[in-house]
């Protein structure tokens, strides 16, 4: 009785403990945000943002980082960030003419800042935190299965149009939406199907179209953006 008792009094103080360590960073990540990334990430509610002040975004909004990461990769990230968007947050900012046609002036891209180990941490349990559309999460269920690889690019490029604005390997693809041969590290599989499949209700002014795609169609995505990632060329 006494070892139960005893036990039962470790896991009381423990858990506190664990809920008082989890809060405190939080603070901690809500400080760095304030700090470092609230210059050009957004947090709040962009459900009436217009689209002259989506345009003067500096860079994606964090509103709802805790439906759209994998926590691991945001931390990792996070010390050592890698550019997601060839063309930068909006590429029309970055393009230059040139006598091949258009092209990104490289020279115009600015790299994300790094931070270290512990403020990564920190700055991953606040962002994934950040919840506010888990009702449309809720709606999505998601089991990957296999794709062939011809006919997935072949979907992705020329049948669905994804490539004319994202790359399906380094620099094969469009340069005004973030890469997706890493989108299975980077995003939760229920985010990239609810926002193939509701874009507007993520984002009311994003670029990203709404190709009313039926179950199957984004699942076959899903599962060509799971090769690319697993299986990179």
């Amino acid at each position: 009785m006494k070892i139960q008792t005893l036990f039962l009094n470790t896991i009381l103080i423990l858990i506190p403990f664990s809920f008082s360590t989890l809060v405190s960073a939080q603070e901690e990540g809500k400080n760095l945000y304030e700090e470092a990334c609230a210059a050009c990430h957004s947090i709040s509610d962009n459900s009436n943002i217009t689209l002259s002040q989506r345009l003067k975004e500096r860079a994606p909004t964090l509103f709802y980082a805790g439906n759209k990461f994998n926590p691991d990769w945001l931390e990792n990230w996070l010390v050592n960030p890698k550019r997601l968007r060839p063309g930068g947050h909006f590429f029309l900012d970055n393009v230059i003419v040139t006598e091949d046609g258009d092209a990104i002036d490289e020279s115009k891209l600015t790299e994300h800042i790094a931070v270290n180990a512990v403020q990564a941490k920190q700055l991953t349990e606040y962002l994934m935190a950040q919840t506010p559309k888990s009702d449309l999460i809720a709606l999505e269920s998601v089991t990957l299965g296999k794709a062939n690889r011809a006919l997935g690019e072949k979907d992705f490029h020329k049948f669905k149009g994804c490539g004319s604005c994202h790359q399906s390997e380094d620099g094969y693809g469009g340069v005004s939406a973030p890469e997706l041969y890493s989108s299975m590290n980077r995003l939760q599989p229920a985010f990239i199907s609810s926002y193939i499949r509701y874009p507007e209700k993520w984002d009311p002014k994003t670029l990203m179209p709404n190709r009313h795609l039926n179950e199957s169609s984004i699942e076959k995505l899903l599962n060509y953006l799971n090769l690319i990632t697993e299986q990179p060329e």
